[in-house]
C-alpha cells in the first residue's frame, strides 16, 4: 500500500508546478504556432469551409468574394495571422486575400479586426515574458535540488498534481459556462473601448476561424502540449539528477 504524500512532498510538488505550467504553457505556444496549431486539421474537423460558405456571402464590408479563396488560401491567411500576433502584430494592415489564381481579391482585416489581433499580440508578449521567467526560475531551483541532493517530486506526485490542477480547473469552466469564462477573459484583458466581439456577417477572421469553436480546439492542443511538455522536462531534471548521482558515486 502506498503511504501518503507527506506536507514537505506536496508543499515542494506545489513549487515545482507553479514554476512548470507557466514555463511549459509558455513552450507549448511557441510550438504550436510553429505549426499553426493545427487549422488544417481543425479545419476539417470543424467543417469550417462549410462555415464560409454560409457566412462570407452575407458579408456586411463588401467582402463577399472572400467565397473564391481556397483552403490553402485560408490556410496562409491562418498561418500570417499566427506569426503577426507572436510578432507585436506586425504586417496585420497589409494582409490581402486572393482566389486559387493568384488574383487579388482585397484587405482581409477590417481596422477594427487589426486592432483586436494587436491586442492579442501585447497578451502574448506578456505571457511570453511570464513563462520565459518561469523557466528560468524553474531550471533554477531544479538545479539547487541537484546540488543540494534535494530529491525531486516523483512522477506519483506530479501526475497527481498535474490532475488536480486540470481537474480543478476544468471544473469551474464547467461550472462558470464556457463561453462566460470566454467573455470574462476578453473583459479583462482588452481594453474597454476595444472590439473583440465580431458577428461572422461583419468579419471574414471570425468566420474562416469559425470563433469561438476554433479556440476551443486550440486550448485543447495547448493544453494536451503543455502536459508533454511539462512532464518532459521534469523526466529531462531527473534524469541529469540521477546520472549525477551515479556519476558522483563512481
Amino acid at each position: 500500500m502506498k503511504r501518503p504524500l507527506s506536507l514537505g512532498t506536496i508543499a515542494g510538488t506545489f513549487l515545482h508546478l507553479l514554476l512548470l505550467w507557466p514555463a511549459a504553457l509558455m513552450l507549448a505556444w511557441l510550438a504550436l504556432s510553429q505549426c499553426n496549431f493545427f487549422y488544417p486539421l481543425d479545419y476539417r474537423w470543424l467543417n469550417i469551409p462549410a462555415t464560409i460558405a454560409q457566412y462570407a456571402p452575407q458579408n456586411r464590408h463588401g467582402k463577399q468574394n472572400f467565397v473564391q479563396t481556397d483552403a490553402a488560401e485560408q490556410a496562409r491567411l491562418f498561418a500570417e495571422i499566427t506569426r503577426a500576433i507572436n510578432h507585436q502584430g506586425a504586417g496585420l494592415q497589409a494582409l490581402h486575400y486572393a482566389n486559387p489564381q493568384g488574383v487579388d481579391l482585397g484587405v482581409f482585416l477590417t481596422p477594427d479586426e487589426v486592432m483586436h489581433l494587436t491586442d492579442v499580440s501585447k497578451v502574448v508578449d506578456v505571457g511570453q515574458d511570464v513563462g520565459l521567467a518561469a523557466l528560468i526560475a524553474w531550471l533554477s531551483l531544479a538545479a539547487f535540488s541537484v546540488w543540494r541532493r534535494i530529491p525531486l517530486p516523483s512522477l506519483r506526485a506530479l501526475s497527481i498534481g498535474t490532475v488536480t490542477t486540470l481537474g480543478v480547473a476544468g471544473i469551474a469552466v464547467a461550472l462558470i459556462g464556457p463561453m462566460q469564462v470566454f467573455n470574462a477573459f476578453h473583459r479583462s484583458v482588452f481594453p474597454a473601448n476595444h472590439p473583440w466581439f465580431f458577428y461572422y456577417q461583419d468579419s471574414l477572421m471570425t468566420t474562416f476561424m469559425q470563433a469561438p469553436n476554433l479556440f476551443g480546439l486550440i486550448a485543447a492542443w495547448w493544453i494536451f502540449s503543455t502536459c508533454l511538455i511539462l512532464f518532459a522536462l521534469w523526466g529531462g531534471a531527473c534524469l541529469i539528477n540521477r546520472e549525477l548521482r551515479r556519476y558522483s558515486r563512481n
